[in-house]
């Protein structure tokens, strides 16, 4: 292996600057070669010299500026500089028990077209037929967009379960039959012609709140997701914090409430969201349904006891039901106790809340951000997703543009070496 470069070396500072000025211009593009020199600190010679480069390559692009809503100035119009997003696609893909979501996206994570659709029984028992329904999905994007497979840059994944950051070996995923044990990433790259990057469907969660969601601007945020089950995801310093084996955030885990009875067909649940997520929302809620003052729950199933879930709850406790009230400020008080849990430990000036349950909104939110006060020596934000259930494709998209634009920043300074 070479020796690095040391530090003051001409090829290091070339290498340095390509990436520099290759970032401001897909970051702060359009934009003329004054304004790189500012925005970067280089000199007007240095700038020029990667321009041309970068020109040379094909990553950008030059065009003069058509003024458009601006007063036209004495002299030559500015020359502004562009980054080729439409160079390759991105793919974003979300697999989980209940949907399967692609999106495609250029090298900007502008998406240009998406495939939704409900995963199937087949899938949820069979890693081969999810697995089918993934490529099948991918297929249909591509055509949507008019984009060839050859296209494709990097493909992102988020996938519920720990995800080995080595491997892409998926372990502890309950709710898809055949999950735990899969090597996602070598089975997907077999089907693309590019490199597959699988992540936890959390940790995607919160990328995507750092790049347009609730984080952004935010260095220290915490990700919870509340659905069936629970899952937590990490923001420290601006990076999603995975642990030492990708099982950083597995809050549903947390030792709490394990006196609640054993979760039956959810085998798998942690001791947390078999108490408090959204099973016991429908456990709760059918027990209830059994006594006289459950009688607006069972009118609201119409009547079928299996027909509530954590949805007709709230619907009921906004209907002024006393039986569906008494399941909310049991199950919000649990879910405030666990969170409040990974409070204490990580600080964040931010929580936000995600997942099926928080459509609940403001009946949700509100009362559990007071009750996590309450509990707290130093109280975070409390927030919703403001990415609903795209999150997870949204941050897989991310995780893609980012293993790309590593890729054309290497390519960059090469160039320039």
């Amino acid at each position: 292996m070479a020796n690095p470069l040391p530090a003051g070396s001409p090829s290091l500072l070339r290498r340095l600057n390509s990436a520099a000025v290759l970032r401001a211009i897909r970051s702060e593009g359009p934009i003329s070669r004054t304004e790189l020199a500012k925005v970067t600190g280089l000199s007007k010679p240095t700038v020029n010299e990667v321009v041309e480069l970068l020109l040379e390559a094909g990553y950008v692009s030059e065009s003069v500026a058509d003024g458009e809503g601006r007063p036209r100035r004495p002299g030559p119009r500015a020359r502004l500089l562009t980054f080729k997003a439409d160079l390759g696609y991105v793919l974003g893909i979300d697999i989980g028990a209940n949907k399967l979501l692609v999106l495609l996206a250029d090298l900007n994570g502008s998406v240009v077209a998406s495939e939704r659709r409900r995963t199937s029984a087949r899938e949820r028992r069979s890693a081969d037929a999810m697995l089918e329904g993934v490529q099948d999905a991918a297929r249909r994007v591509l055509e949507a967009g008019g984009v060839l497979r050859e296209r494709l840059q990097a493909v992102g994944v988020g996938t519920p379960g720990v995800v080995d950051p080595l491997s892409g070996r998926v372990t502890l995923a309950p709710q898809l039959g055949g999950w735990e044990g899969i090597e996602l990433g070598p089975r997907l790259e077999s089907a693309f012609p590019c490199p597959v990057l699988v992540d936890n469907e959390v940790h995607l969660s919160v990328l995507a709140e750092r790049w347009r969601g609730a984080a952004q601007g935010i260095d220290d945020a915490f990700y919870v997701q509340i659905g069936v089950g629970i899952g937590g995801g990490i923001l420290i310093g601006g990076d999603v914090y995975r642990g030492a084996s990708g099982a950083a955030g597995e809050i549903g885990y947390l030792p709490l409430f394990a006196a609640e009875e054993p979760a039956g067909p959810l085998e798998g649940l942690g001791p947390f969201e078999q108490a408090a997520g959204g099973s016991a929302f429908a456990r709760l809620g059918r027990r209830a349904a059994a006594r006289p003052d459950g009688a607006k729950l069972l009118e609201l199933a119409g009547g079928d006891p299996e027909g509530i879930d954590a949805e007709l709850v709230f619907a009921a406790a906004a209907d002024g039901d006393r039986a569906a009230r008494e399941i909310l400020d049991e199950l919000l008080e649990r879910l405030a106790r666990g969170i409040a849990s990974a409070v204490v430990v990580l600080n964040p000036s931010t929580v936000i809340v995600g997942g099926g349950i928080s459509r609940a909104g403001a009946s949700l939110l509100e009362p559990l951000e007071w009750r996590i006060r309450e509990l707290v020596p130093v109280a975070p934000r409390v927030v919703l997703s403001a990415l609903g259930d795209e999150a997870v494709a949204l941050g897989a998209l991310q995780l893609a543009v980012q293993a790309v634009e590593e890729r054309l920043f290497e390519l960059a300074v090469a160039e320039s070496a």
